[in-house]
């Protein structure tokens, strides 16, 4: 006979794996709803239907997550890693702070209402880093020593200038000149595309193998009838040609004076394509298409919120900026008791980027903001500056993150 308390813990079980299932449909709702927006006639309208659509996929993550979230401990050479939340954020971590094999140990699933004082415990214990992916949302976020926040994408565009080859004058862009001008010489063109044939083709021999050979174990292959559905039917592909034979493409569509690209791919992954500057001529070759169409702004898509990253920093390479992600998102809470100099110099050389008022600054971590040199920091407000955010946040111990917005000046 089943015991009554194995049996209303499998009912649960059932009922929260049903419940999940559903918050995770209205959360996808609430993107697309967010991605339609502009179906509205007046931008005040679409301001107030995206705010509604933000807060309810917010409310939904929130409940998703509610009332455990597993946590793990991942420890390597050189630190110990605490991180609680999912499948995906827990393979993002490992990459980003273990390059050689993690141990991986599963501490259970802990109770939201209890996650602030696990938290100090793990430090306590000799974590080096406990980081918490939650809702945006969450009412009573984990706080230690050292707390930052850090979206967990943020998203990327582009203002079209007039006249269009001002985007690549000048000395700051002149690699990206000199690769789409070879580009061209070496056969590259593009032409705009409606056909079921070629999406087949985009999807099964460039989308597919791109995703997996540039991500790996972290890669997320959109389903075919999502890319085709949701993307392709709005507007089109973009495809890059050689000798007028596809070798890579786009998903794209204008909305509201706005191109979007949603999906890229580069013919069967081929190093070589991206040895002939493939991926500059493809933006290139979209750009140019939304600049035919009208449209004012470029959305370059999600990036990581860290400078280091090869996406945030290529879109940057354009002249990009950072804006708040058009999709439900969650936020990392980094904690930590003390920084060791060699992880705090591991940080800075990530360059987190935190979202504070709905503005994105450059984090730089130091045990003491006082001890920061002038040269220091003023090489770092000029790096800031060159990547299109909004200033620079320093953290330090037991404060908030101090705001500097504009000219190079003395942290002290």
């Amino acid at each position: 006979m089943i015991p009554v308390k194995s049996m209303m813990y499998q009912l649960y079980r059932q009922g929260k794996v049903r419940i999940n299932y559903y918050l995770e449909r209205i959360i996808d709702l609430c993107n697309m709803f967010l991605m339609d927006a502009y179906r509205f006639p007046w931008r005040t309208v679409q301001r107030t239907a995206q705010c509604i659509a933000r807060y309810i996929g917010d409310i939904s993550w929130l409940l998703r997550d509610f009332p455990r979230l597993s946590a793990y401990k991942l420890m390597g050479a050189d630190w110990t890693v605490i991180f609680v939340g999912g499948d995906v954020g827990l393979r993002e971590i490992c990459h980003l702070f273990f390059e050689e094999e993690v141990d991986q140990q599963k501490l259970g699933r802990i109770a939201l209402w209890k996650l602030s004082a696990q938290a100090k415990q793990w430090l306590a214990e000799g974590a080096d880093l406990v980081v918490c992916e939650l809702s945006r949302i969450h009412p009573r976020p984990p706080k230690a020593v050292f707390t930052f926040t850090v979206p967990t994408q943020i998203q990327q565009i582009l203002t079209i200038p007039e006249p269009l080859e001002s985007l690549i004058s000048g000395r700051k862009r002149n690699r990206l000149r000199h690769r789409i001008n070879r580009a061209q010489k070496a056969g590259f063109a593009y032409r705009f595309s409606q056909s079921r044939a070629d999406f087949d083709h985009f999807y099964y021999h460039m989308y597919s193998p791109f995703v997996k050979s540039r991500h790996g174990d972290l890669a997320l292959v959109a389903p075919y009838q999502d890319q085709w559905q949701r993307w392709f039917t709005r507007g089109g592909l973009i495809l890059v040609t050689q000798d007028d034979e596809p070798v890579a493409g786009s998903l794209c569509y204008i909305a509201n004076d706005t191109c979007f690209s949603t999906g890229a791919g580069i013919l069967k992954a081929d190093p070589y394509l991206f040895q002939q500057g493939i991926n500059i001529f493809r933006i290139w070759c979209i750009i140019s298409w939304g600049h035919d169409h009208g449209a004012k702004i470029f959305d370059m898509g999600g990036s990581h919120a860290w400078r280091s990253s090869g996406p945030f920093a290529f879109k940057r390479g354009w002249g990009a900026r950072a804006i708040r992600r058009k999709r439900i998102y969650g936020v990392w809470t980094f904690l930590a008791q003390n920084l060791s100099p060699s992880l705090q110099d591991y940080l800075n050389k990530v360059g987190f980027i935190s979202e504070i008022d709905d503005k994105f600054y450059g984090l730089l971590l130091s045990a003491d903001a006082a001890s920061i040199s002038e040269a220091k920091f003023n090489e770092e407000l000029s790096t800031i500056k060159k990547q299109n955010l909004d200033g620079l946040a320093v953290v330090s111990a037991n404060s908030k993150p101090i705001i500097y917005n504009s000219a190079p000046q003395s942290p002290d």
